[in-house]
């Protein structure tokens, strides 16, 4: 498939093959099973070891396991819910039966916490939740924080469909963007993360639980814990996981019609072919898909029709109008009914990893590579990545402790498709604009050059606005070559068994290059010129921690019955950024993208700067007996990123716990329970998480008119806390001029601030098979930061201070249970549920009140994520109301809609085993919330949409088609005389000048005074009242309510007996699927919602988004193999 790949292979075939005569002399294997002493059960999942060795295993679904060992050897059982056995082994060759008990108590799960501390679940006061690595390894996805969907209360990810996109992460509404990794902050895209490396996700949720890292968990954290060495009675694992997974079959596609072809007002002819038709026809070039009936017998000078210089041909239209020209009119039929399915091609996602894994009794070591690659669905668009981790450990003496990692990750392609709407996306131009009377198979099409003109002119319908998909797959290419490195280097020294101290260092850098080449005949919004471009973004980021961390752990201090874990340390950050952008103004000669090309001077851009920070911390809690536990964290940072008056803040939690079942005696029923509450007062940092290209981060006007905005990770200064001294803008011929700004900032400003109150519950029963967690929260945000206005006598605009404050409240419940579990089968299920409001809690200068330029002011207590829009009027009974003209009347102001944010998320995952099968599949969606449905109101306007051929819209529609030439045609009527499109429409007797409206809100205040009637007037186009009419954003503003089946698993584990006598310990075969289900209103599944979690990745709140790729289904096989 391609040279990396095949290399890859070989490389894994070779260690493959090297690790399988290795272990061909392997030990006998000690085969038992491990049954519950109360319900003679299976038990599944406990953990087997061989006492004074670190190997271990884990039992199946039968509670069978196997284990290298020998007679006299002592195993030791554990896990959730039982008691911890010990087997010592007589006859290695019989299988037995080990019997444990229950124990009703939890055991003391630890998890790991802010700065990679282990802490048990029991004694957080706070909200984390845990997810493994290998459940997101199956049904996976080409990004691997897109498996989280649903398996987290509270996080939502808006999974973006686009090839190299990353998801829109919220935690709580917040947008997510904080990534540590084994301790270590990392700048991540998400994609530089090999999810085959991964243990356990631990989603710290809020700022309580992230108050340790400052600034940047003031929205939570997503803790990642990487996979360390392991072994076998061979003294290493190897492990080799495969997956492959088509992408076929679409769940969200635009819905239109193919009765209309391209044209506007019924009229269309293509005009002179030499002159490439680019006006010299009949509504020939940027023209809407409102023309002429197809498959009525219409003959109309076409794109691919013969030319002949020397006859002319005559077309007549219904009116009598005529057009002339050189092309010969050929039958306008419906040639292209599925134009984008057919244009579009299977999508598919293949990983390889392999690992090898060791540990001695002084080190362990992990190896790892991972191998990928995407092919998106539409043609010549595809994504590689390759990622190796390398983990290791050695204890140089029994105080004396290191570790260090590192990683590497390379994503590179020549071509990723832009969406974004435009003339340089393949959506556009094959399914809003264009219309069913071109075959995107046609070989017209398919060569995409001119005759005679190759590398000059591509070939399609029109040659104004859009372009032909396969030239823009094939010559218009945007490549992205991104190259990145993380590790860290740990040193640990037990001073005594209390008390150690650890020092590490890390480093995390990424180099990028994104290029666009943009052959000629190009012509995007803002770019017109048809002469090309060549285009380079350049960041680099380099970030280094270095930090110390004393720890200190004493149970029951000096017999009180008073225990003490702390931890204090300080870091050091520090970090630069640069980035270029560099474009060509147009190409001198075609397709030699170089910057020597350049027919005008070249355009340039160059940004950078650079962050110290730093911070000292400490973490301590205390426990008293098993009463409670309270535990207290501070943090203070000093950044070059705020002013120097106020460049040092102070971030204190604290919470508090009590497991009450063990020191009260609750109904049997109950198998635990433990409150918990916490505070937190975390601020802004001045830093942004997201940095664009370079004349983004300038401020400038954009180079580029068109396109998708791309995001690296940043977390550097954003400079708004500082007046600058001027600032840049472009001038005549490329030339870059300066000029003082028109604000200033409050000297005394200060970062924005987010307390956090929250409290909750975690309560277990029937010997914890059902456990139930709930929490609910408070954010208090202000005072932020916002523009005031100023009298323009002073010379400014405005002036930036702090004023404002917002309240955000929510609740999270997520629920684990086993409802059914017995000798050979199980039913494991999740249920993950949560919800958040926020509303406005103080203006600045205490208003009550503030414009947002709507008639409806923000009130405090509305919610900050109310939806406005243009409203049509209508009477006290819901009647449109039209003008003389038959057109429908709008507000002078805008209304509400709806708000963004949806009311409530939703996620329940199940699992079914049988012996050696299981089967988990996992629903999962959201409910309320509003959008505007882009692709919807685009299709509308064009006439592309199949709701303009549908209902009383085709019923016009085909009217106007039949009648327009008609004599004394005026529009489409029914026999009646009344208008055929807005019949239920009423006018106002006397004239719509009699309406009068509320100069603050808009709305109507004369009701009283006006009489309405039917409306009896119809506007001659049905293209200019569905355009506006249908087009408005109570026509496409659709709920967020939405629900998917988002994953289907199936595996099948080799019995053990089947490898006793082989190199190999483990076989699982998986058969997967992914979005096979999208339960959404069949009307607007043109887009995929999921994509739309609520807030954007700057937590901006937006009433439309823009075009997207076709959802589809995945299909595919997952195989591990373990030796």
């Amino acid at each position: 498939m391609r040279k990396s790949q095949t290399i890859n292979g070989i490389i894994c075939l070779f260690l493959f093959t090297v690790m399988l005569s290795f272990t061909a002399s392997a030990q006998q294997l000690f085969s038992g099973k491990v049954i519950s002493k109360a319900d003679q059960a299976p038990v599944a999942s406990a953990s087997v070891s061989l006492k004074g060795t670190k190997q271990t295993t884990i039992t199946n679904v039968e509670g069978k396991f196997s284990i290298k060992a020998k007679p006299q050897d002592i195993l030791v059982i554990s896990g959730v819910g039982i008691k911890l056995t010990e087997f010592t082994i007589t006859d290695i060759n019989e299988e037995v039966s080990i019997i444990v008990d229950a124990d009703n108590k939890v055991l003391n799960e630890v998890v790991v916490t802010a700065l990679g501390i282990k802490k048990e679940t029991k004694r957080l006061g706070y909200s984390i939740q845990e997810v493994k690595g290998n459940e997101l390894l199956k049904a996976r996805e080409p990004n691997p924080v897109n498996g989280l969907v649903g398996k987290v209360a509270g996080l939502n990810v808006g999974i973006n469909q686009e090839l190299l996109a990353s998801p829109t992460v919220l935690l709580r509404g917040s947008p997510l963007n904080f990534y540590v990794v084994d301790g270590i902050p990392i700048n991540s895209d998400t994609w530089n993360i090999s999810p085959d490396d991964i243990e356990t996700y631990t989603v710290l949720k809020g700022p309580t639980a992230a108050a340790l890292y400052g600034s940047r968990g003031i929205n939570g954290a997503i803790l990642i814990t990487t996979k360390r060495g392991k072994k076998n009675s061979k003294g290493f694992t190897v492990e080799f996981n495969s997956s492959t997974q088509i992408n076929k079959g679409f769940i969200a596609i635009p819905k239109v019609q193919n009765q209309y072809g391209g044209g506007d007002y019924q009229q269309y002819a293509f005009g002179d072919y030499n002159s490439n038709g680019t006006g010299s026809g009949v509504n020939d070039k940027d023209y809407d898909v409102w023309g002429p009936r197809m498959d009525a017998g219409l003959l109309l000078p076409q794109y691919d029709g013969k030319y002949d210089p020397t006859k002319t041909y005559t077309t007549t239209f219904a009116d009598g109008s005529k057009f002339v020209g050189h092309i010969e009119p050929t039958p306008w039929v419906s040639r292209g009914k599925d134009n984008l399915q057919n244009f579009l091609q299977s999508g598919l996602l293949t990983n390889n990893n392999i690992s090898f894994s060791a540990i001695t009794d002084r080190s362990s070591v992990r190896m790892s590579v991972s191998d990928g690659y995407q092919r998106g669905i539409t043609p010549n668009t595809s994504l590689n990545t390759l990622n190796m981790n390398l983990i290791g450990s050695y204890e140089v003496s029994n105080k004396f402790k290191v570790e260090a990692n590192i990683n590497y990750n390379r994503q590179f392609t020549k071509n990723t498709p832009d969406v974004v709407y435009g003339p340089n996306s393949i959506i556009y131009n094959i399914d809003i604009w264009t219309g069913a009377d071109w075959n995107v198979k046609d070989p017209n099409i398919i060569n995409y050059w001119q005759p005679g003109k190759e590398g000059i002119q591509s070939n399609f319908v029109e040659y104004k606005r859009y372009h032909n998909p396969y030239f823009m797959s094939y010559e218009w290419l945007r490549g992205h070559y991104k190259n990145d490195l993380y590790g860290w280097v740990a040193l640990n020294y037990k001073i005594n068994k209390d008390l150690d101290v650890m020092a590490r260092s890390n480093v995390t850098t990424y180099n990028l290059l994104r290029t666009e080449k943009m052959p000629f005949s190009t012509h995007p919004y803002g770019d017109e010129h048809n002469h090309g471009n060549y285009r380079e973004d350049r960041r680099d980021l380099w970030e280094n921690n270095t930090e110390v961390l004393v720890r200190y752990n004493k149970t029951n201090v000096q017999n009180s019955g008073l225990s003490v874990s702390a931890t204090g340390g300080g870091s050091m950050r520090n970090m630069k950024f640069g980035s270029s952008y560099t474009s060509t103004d147009q190409l001198i000669v075609p397709n030699v993208y170089t910057f020597l090309n350049s027919l005008k001077p070249i355009r340039s851009y160059s940004f950078g700067s650079d962050l110290l920070m730093l911070s000292a911390y400490y973490s301590v809690d205390l426990s008293y007996k098993n009463y409670f536990t309270i535990s207290t964290t501070g943090r203070v940072d000093k950044s070059s990123a705020l002013p120097t008056t106020k460049n040092a803040y102070f971030y204190p939690s604290v919470s508090a716990s009590s497991v009450i079942s063990d020191y009260v005696k609750l109904p049997q029923v109950i198998s635990f329970l433990k409150i918990r509450g916490a505070y937190v007062n975390v601020k802004d940092g001045g830093t942004s998480p997201y940095a664009g290209a370079a004349f983004q981060s300038l401020g400038v006007g954009s180079p580029v008119g068109y396109g998708n905005g791309y995001y690296t990770p940043y977390s550097g200064p954003n400079y708004q806390l500082a007046t600058p001294p001027f600032y840049t803008y472009p001038t005549y011929d490329n030339k870059i001029g300066a000029a003082s700004p028109n604000y200033t900032i409050d000297p005394g400003i200060k970062p924005t601030s987010r307390s956090n109150y929250e409290y909750g519950f975690d309560i277990r029963f029937l010997k914890n098979r059902l456990g139930v967690s709930a929490t609910h929260f408070t954010y208090k945000d202000g005072p932020k930061i916002y523009n005031q206005s100023v009298s323009e006598a002073s010379g400014l605009s405005y002036f930036t201070t702090n004023g404002g404050t917002t309240k955000r409240t929510g609740a999270e419940v997520s629920v684990t249970g086993t409802p059914v579990t017995g000798k050979n089968f199980n039913w494991d299920v999740m249920f993950n549920w949560a919800t958040y409001k926020e509303v406005f809690s103080s203006f600045a200068g205490g208003l009550t009140e503030v414009s947002n330029g709507t008639g409806y002011p923000y009130h405090i207590g509305d919610r900050v994520d109310k939806l406005f829009g243009d409203y049509e009027a209508m009477t006290p009974d819901g009647k449109v109301i039209h003008d003389e003209s038959g057109f429908p009347i709008y507000l002078p102001k805008a209304q509400y809609l709806g708000h963004s944010d949806p009311d409530w998320s939703w996620g329940i995952h199940n699992k079914f085993t049988y012996k050696s099968f299981s089967l988990s599949f996992q629903f999962d969606g959201m409910v309320g919330g509003k959008i505007q449905d882009r692709v919807l109101r685009k299709l509308t306007e064009g006439g592309r949409g199949a709701n303009t051929n549908e209902g009383v819209i085709g019923a016009a529609r085909l009217y106007e088609s039949q009648h327009w030439g008609d004599p004394g045609y005026s529009g489409a009527y029914n026999s009646d005389g009344t208008p055929m499109l807005s019949k239920d429409g009423v006018q106002v007797i006397g004239g719509s000048s009699n309406i009068q409206y509320d100069p603050v809100t808009g709305v109507i205040t004369n009701y009283k005074d006006l009489k309405f009637a039917q409306n009896k007037t119809a506007t001659f186009w049905i293209q200019d009242y569905v355009s506006s009419f249908f087009n408005d954003p109570q026509h496409t503003m659709v709920s967020k309510t939405y629900a998917k089946l988002r994953e289907v698993v199936i595996t099948y584990s080799l019995p053990a007996k089947l490898l006793a006598k082989t190199a190999i310990s483990r076989v699982d075969i998986s058969l997967v699927g992914r979005n096979l289900l999208y339960f959404f209103p069949k009307a607007f599944k043109d887009i995929d919602v999921d994509q739309y979690p609520g807030r954007d990745i700057f937590n901006s709140i937006r009433r439309e988004y823009n075009l997207q790729t076709p959802t589809t289904r995945s299909y595919g096989v997952n195989i591990n193999v373990v030796f």
